[in-house]
């Protein structure tokens, strides 16, 4: 039965030169941030990469860049942005010969096809399947908030659980209901739901959630990791962390760039533009409210490394 590590699994940014180039020296230091922070993996190639911005070819070599450079970590690639079905088996092949851990789908690419009709998600998901060469890799899905957002429902997942090859969905329905509603469907399978929301994330986890997949994971990446390994273990602890991790989740105004500017200001030099803005100007609050984020993050770093 195939199966990824359960925890923290960062919305993987794209450093880009001030050019608008991809920076791939920054991607390998970013990569080695993510491992250094205890990451279980990475969602690669998904919206905080901005990946519509980028053409096949390249986020092709930055797939192969980004599992080069995983070192322990787990690799799920998303990268599909075609409108049509053709397009889209071309892109998850061109994913899928970077050698990933696993394959994620988009549920909204597939959905604006289906048009919400569950039976012709199912068929479309079916031919997108059939069309990826690699008939071993596992899979996954990532519900990304948009027009065509599609949340898994129960018809689907058990569809997905009778090939044995689904391994993940980045849920975000931000709903503690409909988080544990797929939980009770894919328990006790390989099929791994990764909450996106970080003030429903403990919740989730008492529910059977696999471990976390969100844009906050380019902050503090290691403390959603801690909670994942340690919420049974210390349970009043967890529960500090989960009211730092809940209410720090809101500090996401001008993201991307205001996460790449983190980054760059702890640890793995790069520039804070994206191809969505160019060269974003920082409001001074956004920037302070970082360096306040930095100092009560070590701070909590302290109280964990105290614990008996």
């Amino acid at each position: 039965m195939k199966t990824i590590p359960g925890g923290a699994y960062p919305a993987m940014l794209t450093p880009f030169t001030m050019e608008g180039a991809v920076d791939y020296p920054a991607v390998v230091r970013l990569m080695k941030w993510y491992e250094d922070l205890n990451c279980a993996g990475v969602l690669a190639l998904c919206a905080s990469s901005e990946t519509e911005t980028l053409s096949l070819e390249e986020r092709t070599e930055l797939a192969k860049v980004i599992v080069a450079n995983k070192g322990r970590m787990t690799v799920v690639l998303s990268g599909h942005v075609g409108e049509t079905m053709e397009e889209q088996i071309t892109e998850m092949n061109a994913m899928a010969s970077a050698k990933p851990d696993a394959l994620c789908f988009i549920t909204a690419r597939i959905n604006k096809l289906a048009e919400n009709d569950d039976d012709r998600f199912i068929e479309l998901l079916d031919e997108l399947v059939d069309g990826i060469e690699d008939k071993e890799i596992p899979l996954g899905f990532y519900e990304q908030p948009s027009q065509w957002n599609k949340p898994l429902n129960e018809k689907i997942l058990r569809h997905c659980l009778e090939s044995g090859r689904y391994v993940f969905c980045k849920e975000t329905s931000c709903r503690a209901g409909a988080i544990k509603a797929k939980i009770d469907v894919v328990r006790g399978t390989n099929f791994g739901i990764y909450n996106a929301n970080s003030s429903l994330l403990l919740q989730s986890l008492k529910d059977g959630a696999a471990g976390f997949c969100g844009i906050m994971g380019n902050i503090h990446p290691d403390l959603y990791q801690w909670l994942c390994e340690n919420w049974q273990r210390y349970p009043g602890m967890a529960e500090h962390i989960s009211d730092y991790l809940g209410v720090s989740g809101e500090a996401t105004s001008q993201y991307p760039a205001i996460a790449k500017y983190f980054i760059n200001m702890t640890g793995a030099e790069m520039t804070h533009y994206t191809r969505r803005g160019g060269y974003v100007e920082l409001s001074e609050q956004n920037m302070y409210r970082m360096g306040q984020l930095d100092r009560l993050n070590k701070a909590v770093r302290a109280e964990l490394r105290n614990l008996k």
